[in-house]
C-alpha cells in the first residue's frame, strides 16, 4: 500500500512529544502485563490518548515535552487519524493543512488532556478495556 502522507511530501519533525510528567503514566500502559496496551508501540497509546482527549475535549498545552516518539514509526493510518483530529478541530485554519507542524502539535495537545483519563481509567477499572470501549460507545450515540 502506498503511504499517501509520503506521496505528497507530508512530515512531520523528528520526534513527537508528550509531557514529561505522564512518562510514568506512559511507560506503565506500555510495560505492564494487566494493561491493555502492554508491549504496544508508543504509537498506540498517543493516538488513544489523542482520541479520548478529544472525546473529553481536553486538549492540553505541552509545558515539558518529551521529543521521544519518533514520528517515523507511525502508520499511515495513525498519521491520517492526526491529520482528521486537526480538520476537525481547526476548521477555520485549513489553509495550514499542510503545516505539518501544526497538525502534530494539535494531535499532541489532545493526547496530553487524553492520556490522564486513560491511566486513569487503567487503574481505577475492573475492566478497563470494556470500560474504554463503554467511554467510546457513548461517544457514538
Amino acid at each position: 500500500m502506498t503511504d499517501i502522507t509520503n506521496q505528497f511530501e507530508f512530515k512531520f519533525k523528528k520526534y513527537a512529544s508528550f509531557d514529561k510528567s505522564h512518562q510514568d503514566s506512559y511507560d506503565n500502559l506500555k510495560k505492564q502485563s494487566d494493561s491493555f496496551l502492554y508491549g504496544q508501540d508508543m504509537t498506540k497509546t498517543f493516538i488513544l490518548s489523542m482520541a479520548l482527549g478529544y472525546y473529553k475535549n481536553n486538549p492540553k498545552k505541552i509545558s515539558n515535552p518529551s521529543n521521544s516518539i519518533p514520528t517515523s514509526v507511525f502508520t499511515t493510518e495513525e498519521k491520517w487519524q492526526m491529520i482528521s483530529l486537526y480538520m476537525h478541530t481547526k476548521r477555520n485554519k485549513l489553509d495550514s493543512l499542510y503545516e505539518a507542524d501544526d497538525i502534530l502539535r494539535n494531535a499532541e495537545e489532545y493526547a496530553n488532556g487524553g492520556i490522564e483519563f486513560l491511566y486513569t481509567l487503567y487503574k481505577n477499572s475492573k475492566n478497563p478495556i470494556e470500560d474504554l470501549e463503554e467511554e467510546f460507545r457513548l461517544a457514538l450515540e
